[in-house]
Formats: structure tokens, C-alpha cells, sequence
């Protein structure tokens, strides 16, 4: 007999949860409609766009290997013959980037960092001397005066 009436109930609460979920769908049906059209349209220019968006994630991925390769780890670990040649490489590619600033503002820094290692495996603790300073007077004039 109580299961008879938990059955009963239960069906009456479903009842009531299936009325109340068409009255909310009936009340938002603007909103459900709109959603329905935004996501239609988000798919169907992803799906349009997709070249472009490959284009994007190969050139992320290219991105993404080359700050591997010029990573601090690298630069320590990387010979003196290495730094050189790789160096070479960039200062090629700096010198040809032609009108692409972004490209070459990249590379400068890239350079940079070469230089910074490079001086500091030549230097080690040493402080970096400049050549002396002349006076007022100039290199080939003398200081007497």
C-alpha cells in the first residue's frame, strides 16, 4: 500500500516537474530561441573559418617551439660554438626582416640575450673595463695646462 502511494507521488512530482519545466520554456522562449541562433552562428564561422584558424594555432605552435629552443636552459647549456653559429643565424634574420618591425624588435632582444651570455662567459666575475676616458681636451691633446 505505500509503495502504491510513493508511486503516486512520484508521478505526480514529475508531473509537476514537466509542467514546470514547460512553463519556464514558454517564458524564456526569446532567450532560448536567441542562445540557439548565437551558438548556430559561432559554429558556423568556426567551422567557415577554419583555415584561418589552423593558420593561427601552427603559427602559436611555431611560437612556442622557438621560445623552447632559446630558452635560459638552452643558454646555459649551449657551447660556446653553438651560441656563435645560432647567433649568426638571428643576426641573418634581424638584417632581413625588411618592414616587419615586429619581427625584427623580436629578433633585436633575441640578439641581446646572445650578447649577454657570450659577455658573460668571456667576462665570468671580471667587471667589463671601458677604455679610459679622455678630458675636455681630447685624445691628442695633452693635459698640462
Amino acid at each position: 500500500m505505500n509503495e502504491k502511494k510513493r508511486l503516486n507521488t512520484d508521478e505526480k512530482d514529475n508531473h509537476d516537474n514537466t509542467k514546470g519545466f514547460v512553463a519556464w520554456v514558454r517564458d524564456h522562449k526569446k532567450q532560448l530561441i536567441i542562445a540557439g541562433l548565437t551558438i548556430s552562428t559561432i559554429i558556423a564561422v568556426t567551422l567557415s573559418q577554419k583555415d584561418t584558424i589552423m593558420k593561427l594555432w601552427n603559427g602559436l605552435k611555431k611560437e612556442i617551439e622557438a621560445a623552447k629552443l632559446y630558452s635560459s636552459n638552452w643558454f646555459s647549456n649551449a657551447t660556446d660554438a653553438e651560441l656563435n653559429s645560432e647567433r649568426e643565424k638571428i643576426r641573418l634574420a634581424y638584417c632581413s626582416s625588411g618592414n616587419s618591425l615586429s619581427d625584427a624588435i623580436r629578433l633585436e632582444s633575441l640578439l641581446h640575450r646572445f650578447d649577454e651570455e657570450i659577455s658573460k662567459r668571456s667576462w665570468g666575475d671580471e667587471i667589463p673595463h671601458a677604455p679610459s676616458i679622455h678630458r675636455e681636451h681630447g685624445w691628442y691633446l695633452p693635459n698640462d695646462d
